[in-house]
């Protein structure tokens, strides 16, 4: 079977083994943080806005710092960066506990922890992803990257599940136990991360780092297919992943769920992308179809959550919701392997800082959809921000000549 070789090669990798590890570890306190502060904003505020808040809080940071982050990866030591990331995010958790032990936790407690966590985040792509990068190495960077990709959607799955339980079962401070638990353990692990990146400059020393910052956006502007692989983020996380912050407003106003049944809805859509990201690795797909698996998983998302706005029952919503998964396993998958091929070694910290700005567009998109739900109700929002997501994914589609024709490479 050429998948369980190609997955124990890579887990017979110490060095990819930790790496994976740590974003199995972080991407689980990541989604089920998620869900719980959701439903925490909707208990103590029952205001769609003040949920999106919550994510738009979590994405700022991308938006802000994402490309100061990758061009300092390009500089720095990276064992340092995920250090730091990890030190603050076990702290953010553990302060969470406290309040919630002690009774005061309040929704802007929940509000600069969320927004604390989203600086924790910024260092995933320059970082730990392109670090898994090197570690697969050219050949097996598809497999690589859809391995890591596939465990983060299965935190989507499991996080979100374990969240609400925990939730209903020892409230603000079990989940955010759990999520400090988790993270210490990413820190028992970082030591076996290297010094430097593979092919990179970093630890040298420059004088003009904002010239080396400025350098990243002159190599997208010359670039346009670089361009459009970004703009397929911007358009998924605009039109596209807000739609995940009104699961627990359509739950609990049209389908009168509690926490748990609303984290196990929530759950279907990580199952629906790590069952669809193990698919992708299964079959071997070739680097002529990553384009189209990265556009048109973009495109199905937004259409599959358009038809979930129309479920009136739990089943009907529970299968489609997966079925919206899938297609964010084409997106998640590939957007991470376009980057990493095209950039040259030395930039790909500052292109990969690049992507997450791309990726805190979401700020628009979430905010956009708590308004809308605050106007209109989660249901009507969802709809609303999915045919906006659909009309821009036809005007790019239209526009990449490469997207409809079979290349050989990245």
């Amino acid at each position: 079977m050429i998948l369980p070789r190609r997955l124990t090669e890579l887990l017979g990798d110490r060095l990819y083994l930790r790496l994976w590890l740590i974003g199995l570890l972080s991407m689980g306190s990541r989604w089920l943080e998620l869900l719980v502060v959701g439903v925490f904003a909707v208990e103590t505020t029952g205001s769609p806005v003040l949920v999106a808040l919550l994510v738009i809080l979590r994405m700022l940071p991308l938006a802000v710092f994402g490309p100061i982050v990758g061009t300092f990866a390009d500089r720095l030591a990276p064992r340092i960066l995920l250090y730091s990331s990890l030190g603050l995010a076990a702290l953010v958790s553990l302060a969470v506990l406290s309040l919630a032990l002690s009774g005061i936790a309040a929704y802007w407690h929940i509000a600069l922890a969320t927004f604390l966590s989203g600086v924790v985040w910024t260092t995933d792509m320059p970082v730990r992803r392109r670090m898994i990068g090197d570690a697969a190495g050219a050949e097996r960077i598809a497999a690589g990257m859809s391995l890591d990709s596939a465990t983060s959607n299965a935190m989507r799955l499991i996080g979100p599940l374990f969240g609400g339980l925990l939730y209903q079962w020892l409230g603000l401070g079990g989940a955010f136990g759990l999520a400090a638990a988790l993270y210490a353990l990413c820190l028992i692990l970082t030591p076996g991360v290297p010094k430097a990146f593979a092919a990179s400059s970093v630890g040298q020393r420059s004088a003009r780092l904002l010239g080396d910052f400025r350098e990243g956006f002159r190599f997208l502007a010359q670039e346009p297919e670089v361009r459009r692989i970004l703009y397929v983020t911007v358009i998924f996380n605009i039109w596209g992943f807000p739609f995940v912050s009104m699961i627990p407003v359509i739950g609990t106003e049209n389908l009168g769920l509690n926490a748990a049944a609303i984290g196990g809805l929530a759950a279907l859509e990580g199952g629906g992308a790590f069952a669809g990201a193990l698919l992708i690795a299964a079959l071997g797909v070739r680097p002529g179809a990553y384009r189209r698996l990265y556009f048109f998983g973009t495109a199905s998302y937004s259409a599959l959550a358009f038809v979930a706005s129309w479920m009136t029952d739990v089943a009907p919503m529970a299968i489609v919701i997966f079925f919206v998964g899938l297609g964010a396993a084409g997106f998640s998958t590939m957007q991470t392997v376009l980057i990493y091929g095209i950039a040259p070694p030395e930039m790909r910290g500052r292109l990969l800082g690049i992507l997450s700005l791309t990726i805190g567009a979401g700020v628009i998109g979430f905010t956009n959809i708590g308004l809308m739900g605050e106007l209109f109700g989660g249901a009507n929002a969802v709809r609303i921000v999915a045919a906006e997501g659909l009309v821009a994914a036809l005007l790019l589609g239209l526009n990449w000549p490469r997207l409809w024709r079979d290349g050989g490479g990245v």
